[in-house]
């Protein structure tokens, strides 16, 4: 008997046509993951309340189960300017809307995320776990980004998705040269701006979306849903003085800014992330081998609506 192993795993995912489809989407892309957890039954049981004349269990019964994947993945370019990057279809079904914008004059071809607030697009997942296969339908789910110095910028993404029974399969091939080598983040790729401030020394950067997702178990209304977002991130960067820019002032003041991350200096090779209207909440300090910083929470806000976080590959 051969045992399973846990590094023998493979995901594949793809849009659906419409709503928990039966028809196989399109594209089944193979996604390259840094990391990937399946929880293979998330959910509540039922619990029974019943009267005997001895101690003893009752047998729960299971409720309206859902499967969850938490996978990370690397935020790599395209492989071709302005087509959409490997994990465009992961953010979609995150609340994100995807616009590709042809070449025009001197401004690149780009493909443009930006959230939105109805009519989310949902995935099929088969996520095989050496020779398990996991399916599950009408995924949605939420977005963490981690942009730390010294490393590969990387969003995880948790997905909740409707079930589907569990079979035995061989673990297939898959195609991966979507999936280029990324960019180090560090000082000759990678550019922040705060508050106006360009190249401000950063050690940490990351931004949560904050989808607010969730199995709704209303009968013969079985499916995932998402009821809105609260973006909120954190950032490490050098402490300027309160003579250059006064971070505590702008804390308390609610004064507002703007935050654009920058990754990559060739076209078609460029992801930006940017906030066009950021507070901040209570810097406090840090310490960086002697050297001061201050670690800043903040918030995106929207401005018309739906543009609190533009992310643009170009």
């Amino acid at each position: 008997m051969s045992s399973q192993k846990t590094n023998r795993r493979v995901m594949r995912f793809g849009i659906e046509s419409s709503y928990n489809a039966d028809t196989l989407p399109d594209v089944m892309a193979a996604i390259q993951p840094a990391s990937i957890e399946v929880t293979p039954l998330s959910g509540d049981d039922i619990q029974r309340s019943v009267i005997r004349p001895y101690y003893g269990n009752t047998t729960s019964l299971p409720g309206e189960k859902h499967m969850q994947v938490q996978i990370a993945v690397e935020m790599v370019p395209p492989a071709t300017a302005g087509t959409a990057p490997p994990w465009g279809d992961l953010l979609k079904v995150c609340g994100f809307a995807e616009t590709l914008v042809p070449a025009d004059g001197d401004t690149p071809a780009q493909v443009v995320y930006a959230p939105i607030s109805d009519k989310e697009e949902s995935g099929r997942l088969y996520c095989h776990v050496d020779k398990n296969l996991h399916e599950g339908r009408g995924a949605r789910g939420t977005v963490q980004f981690a942009l730390n110095a010294q490393s590969v910028p990387t969003m995880t993404i948790t997905l909740m998705a409707l079930l589907r029974p569990v079979a035995d399969a061989q673990l297939p091939t898959v195609d991966l040269t979507a999936w280029q080598n990324p960019l180090a983040i560090n000082s000759a790729n990678t550019g922040l701006t705060v508050f106006g401030r360009d190249s401000t020394p950063f050690s940490q950067f990351s931004l949560d979306m904050g989808v607010q997702t969730r199995h709704r178990t209303v009968v013969d209304a079985n499916d995932i849903s998402i009821n809105g977002r609260s973006p909120s991130g954190s950032m490490q960067i050098d402490d300027p003085g309160v003579a250059e820019v006064n971070f505590f002032q702008r804390a308390l003041s609610l004064e507002p800014g703007a935050i654009v991350f920058e990754h990559g200096t060739v076209a078609g090779k460029t992801i930006e992330l940017s906030m066009p209207r950021v507070t901040i909440q209570s810097p406090s300090y840090a310490d960086d081998g002697g050297d001061q910083m201050l670690t800043i929470p903040y918030t995106p806000e929207p401005i018309a609506g739906d543009d609190e976080v533009r992310i643009v590959c170009r």
